[in-house]
């Protein structure tokens, strides 16, 4: 389990403030909040690439940012918003770089990490682009090859910063599939940042809504997605309908009236 106790992060004007979170096995958490509202802030803390004022994160109660690198990379993997190498390098050694925390300084990956590699490619539906070069991959193909990359450690949490930004109605249900597969065939506790709550309602277990650097509210979907604590937290009228079971958010105009 991931629990997080007290997060508190500031730099400039901007903090986030006392998040506590706890995330199960195979459950998927997501972070939902306007622009600025600090899902990116928390999701780099958790990580370690922002260091929180106290430590307060831990995975099966050890103290995660404590742990040697090697170990910590085992635990927990993060797929970024985007990523833009410098190097056209292919999409197996992009994969293959996941892996780099495990070797020595001066150790070139042997075959068995290319082979963990080309599993988690598998895995994501991407291992025919194998050879292709990275920079030429549309945007839901790089997304995907990220999430192998976050992957090929064998992490017990897995952290997304917005998985769906700039991907195509098409490409974004295929993202939160594998995300959704992962946690359920795999077991790994998924923590993501999203900003649309449709999306949300129908990908995730649980919902942390964010403003202003503080979870205004947490819960199962039907119980966060209520029209009166949207609209507190995005500042906007909204409309909640049901349907299927889902709770679908529209924002209230004239015409919804």
């Amino acid at each position: 389990m991931l629990e997080v106790r007290g997060l508190s992060f500031s730099y400039g004007d901007f903090s986030v403030d006392d998040v506590c979170l706890e995330v199960g096995e195979g459950e998927i958490l997501t972070l939902l909040g306007p622009n600025g509202s600090g899902k990116t802030t928390v999701l780099k803390s958790i990580y370690g690439l922002l260091r929180p004022r106290e430590r307060c994160v831990f995975i099966d109660g050890k103290d995660c940012h404590s742990l040697p690198l090697r170990e910590r990379a085992r635990l927990v993997g993060y797929v970024p918003q985007s990523h833009h190498p410098p190097f056209p390098y292919t999409v197996l050694d992009v994969v293959v770089m996941g892996l780099a925390s495990q070797l020595g300084v001066f150790e070139s990956p042997k075959k068995e990490h290319y082979q963990k590699a080309l599993e988690k490619l598998k895995l994501v539906g991407m291992v025919r682009f194998k050879d292709k070069p990275y920079t030429e991959l549309s945007g839901g193909q790089l997304q995907l090859v990220l999430i192998a990359r976050a992957l090929v450690q064998e992490p017990r949490v897995l952290l997304l910063d917005e998985p769906t930004a700039h991907l195509d109605f098409k490409n974004q249900v295929r993202v939160l599939e594998i995300v959704k597969r992962l946690a359920g065939r795999e077991g790994i506790s998924a923590v993501m940042a999203l900003h649309d709550p449709n999306l949300a309602s129908m990908y995730s277990d649980r919902i942390a809504l964010l403003k202003d650097g503080r979870i205004k509210a947490i819960g199962k979907p039907d119980e966060i997605l209520r029209e009166e604590i949207l609209e507190d937290v995005y500042g906007v009228p909204v409309c909640v309908l049901e349907f299927n079971g889902l709770r679908i958010i529209l924002p209230k105009t004239e015409v919804i009236q």
